[in-house]
Formats: C-alpha cells, structure tokens, sequence
C-alpha cells in the first residue's frame, strides 16, 4: 500500500437500519496518524456506521480500506487491514484471556499477546476465563485484542465504555501512542475526546453530518445542533477547554 494512500475512505456512503436514513451521503478519509471521534445522540447511527466500515454491514457499501474495495476483499485480508472492536464484547466460552488474545493473531505468540495485555493493564488477567471479567475488564481484553491483530486501522466502538477514571486515561494515552495507525472510534465524553481525538465526524439527526479537525467541531454551535441542548465552555490554561451540557 502506497504511505499516501488513506487507509479508509467513505464516499457517498449511506447508513441505514432497515428503511430509517441514519446518515446521507458520507464522505471522508482517515490517514495514518489520525484519530476519529464519532460523536453523536443515543441511536444517531454511531455503531451501525463502524459495523458498515469494518464490513460487517449489509449489503456492499463505498468503503475503501488501503485503496481496495471493501466488497473485493477476502476475510483474510478484512483481518490483516482493519481491527474491529464491538462496545460489548459477548464471549460463549470460557476460554483464558491469553488464548483469546491469540486468538486475534495472524500467527501465535504468547510473547506478544502478552505484552498486549500489559498495555491494557490486564496482564494479572491472563489466565482468568473470559466469562469470569467484570464488564471493564472485558472491554480492555478486547482491546488488547483488537491490538493484537497489529493492522494500519482500528475501529473501536465505546473503547472506554465500564472504565474507571485511571483506565480512561490509560485508553487515551494508548491511542495517542499509535502514530502509525488511523483510528476511528465512537464515544460519548466530549472532555476525552478533546484530549484523543484529531478529528471529529458528528451524527446529526436527520442524517446530516459534520467533520473536521478536533478544535473545529468542539465549538458551541456544532455541540449544539448535535446534542440539541446547549454549552457551556470552560476554559483552560493547561489543556483543552471544557465543555458542559446546560
């Protein structure tokens, strides 16, 4: 893959639930170094757009990942370009969270998978059954393993979804500690977007959207017609300002 080349890219893309319009005529890109925040009301369509990304929508839909068609590519190759990371992880089994972890892994490696964990904060977790995780520690297993399968993009729905205070802060370092991958994630807290995020792609209701740079789209008016409520800033001189719903 050329380094230019954006390694996902949506053009015209329509997101429905069965005859309901969530979003019209999306367009963006999302390059190496890049953090996308999507940001929207409870149903706005945050989850079915990062399914219809990943490819595990219905139906074809104008995505590319890496300049290649998302129809034209195999399940293998769907593995080795994008990590897909659901807001609630659903396990069967009781299998260790080591083993899951490789699971994730083109090839095994306990060394790596390990080491994955330890990122997390979930390496004292290795040998504990999945079904034995509180919902927390579930969800950053499951990032461990989105970070396992070691591909140019992920995408993550709610990665700070049952975190305390201290594992929030840990995802958000993580993620600004990936230079080399473009990630796309939903979330509800705009103060840690603020501090992750590059960019920001805004579900408006009515299917309408907005996108632009993280400083742009955390202004009053776009948080307004988003949420419908209004904001109130805080400023800061150490940080990003705060935002508060009134």
């Amino acid at each position: 893959m050329n380094p230019s080349t954006a390694l996902l890219a949506a053009d015209r893309l329509d997101v429905r639930i069965g005859p309901r319009l969530l979003l019209r005529q999306l367009c963006m890109q999302v390059r190496r170094g890049e953090r996308w925040a999507v940001l929207g009301r409870n149903g706005a369509g945050k989850s079915t757009l990062l399914r219809q990304l990943a490819g595990l929508g219905e139906g074809p839909a104008p995505v590319l990942l890496g300049g290649t068609a998302l129809s034209a590519l195999s399940p293998r190759a769907l593995a080795q370009q994008r990590a897909f990371l659901p807001s609630q992880p659903r396990d069967r089994f009781g299998i260790a969270v080591l083993h899951a972890v490789t699971l994730a892994q083109h090839s095994v490696d306990d060394a790596a998978a390990m080491d994955c964990l330890r990122r997390v904060d979930a390496a004292h977790l290795a040998h504990r059954h999945v079904l034995q995780l509180s919902a927390g520690e579930r969800q950053r297993v499951a990032l461990a393993q989105v970070l396992a399968q070691r591909t140019p993009l992920l995408l993550l729905d709610e990665p700070v979804s049952f975190q305390d205070p201290a594992h929030q802060g840990l995802v958000a370092r993580l993620l600004r500690g990936l230079p080399q991958q473009g990630i796309v994630f939903a979330a509800h807290d705009v103060n840690w977007v603020a501090h992750v995020a590059t960019h920001v792609l805004g579900l408006v209701p009515g299917g309408q959207w907005i996108a632009g740079p993280v400083g742009q789209a955390l202004q009053a008016h776009p948080l307004q017609r988003l949420y419908g409520c209004d904001w109130q800033r805080v400023p800061r001189q150490d940080g990003p300002d705060l935002w508060l719903p009134v």
